[in-house]
């Protein structure tokens, strides 16, 4: 049995025991539920507003369904900078960096219009057409492109994601990529927590101060555990909320199975969205 067997025999050993907690976590769930007196997801999501914290999408409550998914994190991006061109290329720890040798100047029309027809192209990015233009994670001078899956975006600057730098004089200067080889379906699909219910228990969790706005609650996939380069990847409800003293927007992520936070926030220099 080669190496890679073991590796994949192991995710799968630990995805086994991730399911198994979960199922007596969701069961410890249920019977709190039953002797709560704290209402529906919805009345506690109306009460947030005592608090000074608004929410600007509406929140299904109802429950949906996610995978378990794998990828390889590996160096095929380094394998293909040949094929670039007008870039000087640095690559390190699966990251590439790209700076323009000259510039590309984006005067007029729609950012992401102009990116999603170079996106198209193999001597622009590698990959381009397996990133979408993320709306939740672009500003004015960060334009982000997520990686899609079968079921989803990924989320993460080290799995799969490109962010393009904008100059203050609107020139596209370079980027940063990362990228997840060979995603595929782990295990079927599970039941997952609706995003009503991820924003209650991040409130609860006491993670979302007073006097703050919920901009956007979305569903990507995240990592979960990895061993080598051998990734499994979760469904996980992303938060991104701001302030009343700043504008960056700040991202919080619940795993989607089980309702835990998963460690670590991340957040952008500004709310303000790209043109």
């Amino acid at each position: 049995m080669d190496f890679k067997k073991i590796q994949i025999i192991f995710l799968i050993i630990f995805v086994m025991i991730d399911v198994f907690l979960f199922s007596l976590f969701r069961e410890n769930s249920h019977l709190q539920t039953e002797n709560s007196n704290q209402g529906s997801d919805t009345e506690i999501i109306k009460q947030m507003q005592n608090d000074q914290i608004t929410v600007a999408p509406k929140l299904s409550t109802s429950g949906q369904t996610g995978y378990y998914l794998s990828a390889v994190n590996d160096d095929t991006l380094n394998n293909d900078v040949n094929k670039l061109s007008n870039q000087k290329v640095s690559y390190a720890n699966h990251i590439l960096r790209s700076t323009f040798k000259r510039p590309i100047g984006l005067y007029s029309g729609d950012y992401r219009d102009i990116l999603d027809k170079l996106m198209k192209k193999d001597t622009f990015v590698s990959h381009g057409t397996e990133y979408e233009y993320n709306s939740d994670l672009s500003t004015k001078n960060s334009i982000v492109y997520s990686q899609k899956t079968s079921d989803g975006l990924l989320y993460g600057t080290k799995h799969g994601q490109i962010t393009f730098d904008i100059s203050s004089d609107h020139l596209l200067e370079g980027y940063t990529q990362s990228y997840m080889d060979d995603v595929s379906i782990l295990r079927e699909k599970t039941d997952i927590i609706s995003p009503a219910k991820a924003l209650v228990w991040l409130y609860q969790y006491n993670e979302i101060p007073d006097n703050s706005k919920i901009k956007w609650v979305r569903l990507y996939y995240t990592q979960l555990l990895s061993i080598k380069n051998n990734i499994v990847l979760i469904p996980t409800w992303v938060i991104g909320y701001t302030t009343s003293d700043s504008s960056s927007v700040v991202a919080k992520r619940i795993n989607a199975f089980n309702g835990a936070i998963l460690d670590g926030s991340s957040s952008t220099q500004s709310a303000t969205k790209s043109n």
